[in-house]
């Protein structure tokens, strides 16, 4: 069964796209995928397309006007209007029935093939619960501990967005300045769907943030899919927790991905200072520091062990 991957970006993280499209296309042998483009430049056009005919891929790219979402706020800062581009994905595809959304901060590193087959029943999405909800987004959004999910990785049921005008309440939801919402469409999606949502294993959505689990035992030992979140991109920030997942399958595309920028005084900065609050908490022998740097041990290994695991194989992964 063909899996239509669906992701979107502006240029700003077009590295992200090809780099996600690779790392699926290695992983799942029967995809198809299409790009929601809200301002990549002609130059990642031309890689993206060049990427989907290498591969064999079947890609569609739709072009999506800066004006679409100028009246919606953004208050997380590693954001920009393309977090909104998911809500367009019923109108865009009316023919469509099932799409894997993923976020372009994400790489694949197993088969998502079993997500085209996964019923849905009446769900409105199938997704993984946030492993680190924040205390304030449950209250705000009211939906319980367990219960809310990351839109980053969405199964998304079509007719059921389109019955029941999921989208249009999301973005009616984004509109209320009574209501402002902590994390834009993501809070939207809770509230919109609270109750319908089927909750997907966590190694679908595994994040490489250690702050993010409680202990080395909650990181998923076999990740299906690395999740970069908040400010933590391997292509513009130095020592991100398995960001060598993702530079492995950039070093396979080598072809068709554009210079990375080099490490900004600001991100060998933040990393200098996550890496020494973390030495001072364990000076200080405080219990939250050496949990962390079990969390971070534990990813390590599952990237190292993943990096054994596709050693050698081709950029196809077939």
């Amino acid at each position: 069964m063909t899996l239509h991957l669906v992701t979107g970006s502006d240029d700003n993280y077009a590295a992200g796209v090809l780099v996600l499209i690779a790392s699926a296309a290695f992983h799942t042998p029967d995809l198809r995928v299409t790009v929601l483009d809200n301002g990549i430049s002609a130059a990642n056009r031309a890689r993206i397309e060049a990427l989907g005919a290498r591969l064999g891929v079947p890609l569609t790219r739709i072009e999506i006007g800066a004006e679409a979402f100028a009246d919606l706020p953004v208050r997380r800062g590693h954001l920009t209007r393309s977090t909104y581009l998911r809500l367009l994905i019923p109108q865009l595809l009316p023919e469509a029935e099932r799409v894997l959304y993923m976020d372009c901060d994400m790489v694949v590193t197993d088969d998502l093939s079993p997500l085209a087959a996964l019923p849905l029943g009446d769900a409105v999405v199938a997704a993984v619960p946030d492993p680190s909800p924040d205390a304030a987004e449950l209250a705000s959004t009211g939906v319980a501990r367990g219960a809310y999910v990351n839109a980053g990785l969405l199964v998304m049921n079509l007719p059921v967005w389109r019955a029941e005008g999921v989208a249009e309440r999301c973005l009616a939801l984004l509109s209320d300045p009574a209501r402002p919402l902590m994390s834009e469409d993501q809070s939207a999606l809770n509230i919109a769907a609270a109750g319908r949502i089927l909750p997907l294993p966590a190694r679908f959505n595994v994040y490489a943030d250690p702050a993010a689990y409680p202990g080395a035992a909650a990181v998923p030992a076999d990740p299906a899919v690395i999740h970069y979140v908040v400010g933590h991109k391997p292509w513009a920030a130095r020592g991100v927790m398995m960001g060598e997942v993702w530079h492995h399958h950039a070093g396979l595309i080598a072809a068709q991905m554009p210079p990375l920028p080099a490490a900004s005084l600001g991100s060998r900065l933040s990393a200098f200072n996550r890496q020494r609050k973390l030495w001072m908490g364990l000076a200080a022998g405080r219990g939250k520091y050496r949990t962390q740097r079990q969390v971070r041990a534990a990813m390590r290994r599952v990237a190292a062990r993943y990096l054994a695991q596709v050693a050698g194989r081709p950029v196809s992964g077939r």
